[in-house]
């Protein structure tokens, strides 16, 4: 293997496991291309993430989002790659598919070596990623292995609601997770209830931006419990009787009116729900900080109730830059490019298989 100490690390990253076709190319862990192709337009009008339709889009997509990547990079042609990356899972079986298949084939073309990487580790670690003046996108000032473990990850995309113990990297445990719908999946199904259309979480959260979110009282299920895990049915479950109740009561045009109201309520009820059990999980476990990833870290309320209830834990808290909460590759080459120093390659590239359902932990 290449010297790492003398020379830089080019890593050619792909996530094709949702609904964005994503491709990244990193100089070490800084990024030097991200580009992601969305699908938000094709599944939008079926209230979420076609799994069949989700593979041939990434089908379609993958190839010029590679070049595309090779291009913004400054990179003269791929044969400058020094490792090929992608997440194996978890995901959608058929998206998966496409990506672990593009990569075993540039692998393999170019005898390079393959890393596969879990999607919610690259979540888990995105706070890390640099720009290429190697500065921290999400404000880390500093970091040092030695000093800085352990630390916990607030992982939240909308297939996942997890607070992962980091005991190094690489070494992970779940110590709290949803038990059914993740929260994401929550914003979603509460959101075509409310017919705002998908994806959920971005449509509520507009709709409550300077709303009453003391309107509606809605469940925050567990929140008692000594456990540090999640549920998000219950809120949906209740939110499905109101909703359903409130149609009847009232005419079309009134419901629309007090939609905005409603959207804030649930907002609060999710954020009351995240935040709680992450408050327990630092009481518990004294990190040294609090990462957060995935998706619904976007949301502007969630994010400053973290910094106000951390602050006054006294634990630093740190948000991957808004391009690394959704889906990409730059999150996915930066995993890659630890594992590669840990010399964690693939063995068999052509036996690789995506993993559907595999955890962090594995």
């Amino acid at each position: 293997m290449k010297s790492q100490k003398n020379k830089n690390i080019y890593t050619l990253a792909i996530d094709t496991s949702c609904d964005d076709t994503a491709v990244a190319i990193l100089k070490n862990d800084r990024v030097l291309a991200n580009i992601v192709s969305s699908q938000i337009d094709i599944h939008k009008e079926w209230g979420g993430v076609v799994p069949n339709l989700a593979k041939r889009e990434h089908q379609k997509m993958i190839d010029g989002c590679i070049a595309l990547a090779l291009k913004r990079s400054g990179l003269k042609g791929i044969s400058k790659i020094d490792v090929f990356a992608v997440t194996h899972g978890p995901g959608l079986a058929p998206a998966l598919e496409v990506g672990v298949a593009k990569v075993k084939e540039l692998a393999l073309e170019n005898d390079r070596p393959l890393i596969a990487v879990n999607h919610m580790e690259g979540h888990a670690l995105s706070v890390f990623l640099k720009n290429k003046f190697g500065k921290y996108y999400s404000g880390l000032k500093r970091y040092s292995e030695k000093h800085d473990f352990p630390f916990l990850a607030l992982c939240i995309s909308g297939g996942h609601t997890e607070i992962v113990l980091v005991e190094d990297f690489g070494k992970y445990k779940i110590i709290g997770q949803t038990l059914d719908d993740a929260a994401g999946e929550a914003f979603d199904k509460i959101a075509r209830m409310l017919g705002l259309g998908y994806p959920g979480g971005a449509v509520i959260s507009k709709f409550a931006e300077g709303k009453n979110k003391n309107t509606y009282a809605l469940p925050r299920p567990m929140q008692h419990s000594k456990d540090l895990d999640f549920s998000f049915s219950g809120l949906k479950t209740a939110c499905l009787y109101q909703t359903n109740d409130l149609k009847k009561q009232l005419s079309e045009k009134d419901f629309a009116k007090i939609i905005p109201d409603y959207c804030a309520s649930v907002q609060e009820a999710i954020i009351d729900s995240l935040i709680g059990k992450t408050i327990k999980a630092v009481k518990k476990i004294q990190p040294k900080m609090l990462v957060t990833g995935g998706g619904v870290i976007a949301n502007k309320p969630l994010r400053a109730r973290l910094r106000k209830e951390m602050k006054s834990l006294k634990i630093p808290v740190y948000f991957p830059a808004s391009q690394f909460c959704q889906d990409n590759a730059a999150m996915i080459g930066l995993v890659a490019y630890m594992k590669y120093l840990r010399k964690e390659t693939v063995e068999d590239i052509p036996a690789l298989q995506r993993k559907p359902s595999i955890t962090i932990e594995a």
